[in-house]
């Protein structure tokens, strides 16, 4: 009878550590563990969309937190004449920009960010 008990202790503190994990990454919770750890968007000057002609879509894989996207978003802004919205549950980064920009470079940033790159057809 102890046995059951024990187990079935040991499964109720499994089970809410498991969902606690997950609600933790789902909002938003640093990937390092960190406690408050929330990245500073970079800001882009010029957010209206129409003044970008040229397109891309890029998957990523990768990312375990809306941190992650962020901070790919932020390294990919950084760039002049960009305006990227990194989409975390898609796993896609949406750039839009004013003259067209070859591929490698976005690749490189999200590599060098510590994540997967894919073009998306």
């Amino acid at each position: 009878m102890e046995s059951i008990i024990i187990i079935t202790v040991i499964i109720i503190i499994g089970v809410t550590a498991s969902l606690s994990y997950i609600k933790k990454m789902k909002s938003g919770s640093c990937c390092s563990g960190e406690i408050n750890c929330r990245i500073e968007k970079v800001k882009v000057k010029d957010k209206n969309k129409n003044n970008y002609p040229y397109k891309k879509v890029l998957k990523i894989g990768g990312m375990s937190c809306t941190n992650c996207a962020r901070t790919i978003e932020n390294n990919i802004n950084k760039i002049g004449n960009v305006y990227a919205k990194v989409d975390f549950d898609k796993e896609e980064a949406e750039i839009l920009m004013k003259e067209d920009i070859d591929n490698k470079i976005f690749e490189n940033i999200i590599k060098e960010s510590g994540y997967r790159y894919y073009i998306k057809d």
